[in-house]
């Protein structure tokens, strides 16, 4: 019974081992669930609460945040690189297990040698840099093979579907690595069990490298024999509809980055939110993917892809603004209000914001526009990290009074997000005339 409706359902035409383009995106929602565990595990909260038992204090969590960034900006040279292979998928592999292997193991380990906590935040900054270096260099090699299984004709179907199952997997580890953390949070375990989450996240993080190796390989489109390392700006430049996609993109993740190195450290020290608490919210995304994704895909249909991450951009501002307002006496209900609002929001932001490189991509030499969407966005999330870490470093304590509530240099970083998600979406609506995709 539940083999034949499998069968009949749409899930099996986008995911099953029998056809070539379906393995592909049966891979893509591996490695997708996989590397959502792996940042679970490692990432977030549980990032911040291993940089904190190792000595490092909030201006230097913000500052190692924000490296990968930095490192990112080396996707300019991954065509140079990549363009050189007519196939790729082991030069691929290298690169992604020599990534997990520095930013997952050699973190992990690098504090049993080093003691000093100078010495540990400049080991750390060093270990990121090369982790995130190497994965600039050939992350975008995976975008380019992987684009041939999502064709546009199921391509909003694909992401929502993906996000949702890659969601709900995830969430379910979240919630039970966050149950553990918390029911350990004051034994002398806690920090084993945050260690412990990385060796985990490394082992999955081979099993998702092997993954990776199964799909076809296509060959890839060309308009030039011997790859330039000027084309990574040059093509682009060469696009208007595309570099102003890519200038709508830049501007989202600025806004979005400046909280973002502190937020994690201020839930934490100064709300008192449980990691327990926070995934359960989580977890109510997939639910909300499975309930709300066909409403967004009418949107999307009547809208496009651009007017429908205009709108849930711009209704993401009154929620941030509610973010800024949490507090330690009021975050069980704000907090859960908040974040359900957003949860609504992101299955439509989530789903368009995923297609906004594609949408004005052209087909031949699209490891160049990957790279340079790749600078663009990592560019964008190191500029705004550290604009948010530089004014909680110049203003530590700074307290503002408004309507008998205080506010504290996080609180105020988050208003300016907020201003972010009001002014993108209206900027993108007066490019839109210059921007709008041409009907297929």
């Amino acid at each position: 019974m539940l083999k034949r409706l499998y069968r009949k359902s749409r899930f099996a035409v986008l995911f099953n081992f029998s056809d070539e383009k379906a393995l592909g995106r049966t891979v893509m929602m591996t490695s997708s669930t996989v590397i959502n565990v792996i940042s679970l595990l490692t990432g977030g909260l549980f990032y911040t609460a291993f940089l904190m038992m190792n000595g490092i204090n909030l201006v230097n969590i913000g500052i190692i945040t924000f490296i990968p960034y930095i490192a990112n900006c080396f996707s300019i040279f991954s065509p140079s690189i990549l363009e050189r292979f007519p196939k790729r998928r082991w030069v691929l592999a290298g690169g992604r297990i020599a990534y997990h292997t520095l930013n997952l193991l050699a973190i992990t380990l690098m504090p049993l040698f080093v003691s000093d906590p100078a010495g540990r935040v400049v080991c750390f900054a060093i270990l990121t840099f090369a982790a995130n270096m190497i994965g600039a260099l050939f992350g975008s090699g995976y975008t380019a093979w992987h684009l041939n299984f999502i064709p546009d004709s199921i391509r909003a179907e694909y992401f929502s579907t993906e996000a949702m199952i890659a969601n709900f997997i995830s969430g379910g580890a979240a919630l039970a690595s966050g149950l553990i953390a918390d029911a350990l949070a004051a034994s002398p375990y806690k920090d084993t069990i945050v260690i412990l989450f990385r060796y985990i996240a490394f082992a999955l993080a081979v099993f998702e490298v092997w993954a990776l190796t199964r799909p076809e390989e296509y060959p890839y489109k060309k308009t030039a024999d011997k790859p330039k390392l000027r084309d990574i700006v040059i093509k682009p430049l060469s696009q208007p509809k595309f570099l102003l996609t890519m200038l709508i993109m830049f501007l989202w993740v600025f806004f979005a980055n400046i909280p973002a190195g502190a937020l994690n450290y201020h839930l934490i020290n100064t709300v008192g939110v449980q990691y327990t608490f926070i995934y359960v919210i989580n977890l109510c995304y997939p639910f909300f993917l499975l309930a709300f994704t066909p409403l967004w895909k009418k949107w999307l249909q009547k809208w496009g892809w651009l007017k429908t991450f205009a709108f849930g951009a711009i209704l993401c501002c009154p929620t941030t603004l509610m973010y800024s307002c949490i507090t330690s006496r009021n975050y069980l209900w704000l907090y859960t209000l908040m974040y359900l609002c957003r949860h609504f929001l992101s299955v439509g932001v989530n789903t368009t914001y995923a297609n906004l490189p594609f949408i004005n991509m052209p087909s031949a030499d699209q490891t160049n526009y990957i790279a340079f969407h790749t600078l663009a966005i990592n560019a964008a999330g190191f500029l705004g990290m550290m604009a948010g870490t530089c004014f909680i470093g110049a203003f530590p304590q700074i307290i503002l009074s408004l309507g008998g509530m205080e506010f504290n240099n996080v609180q105020i970083l988050l208003w300016v997000k907020a201003f972010g998600e009001m002014a993108v979406p209206l900027l993108l609506m007066l490019l839109l005339p210059k921007i709008q995709p041409v009907p297929v």
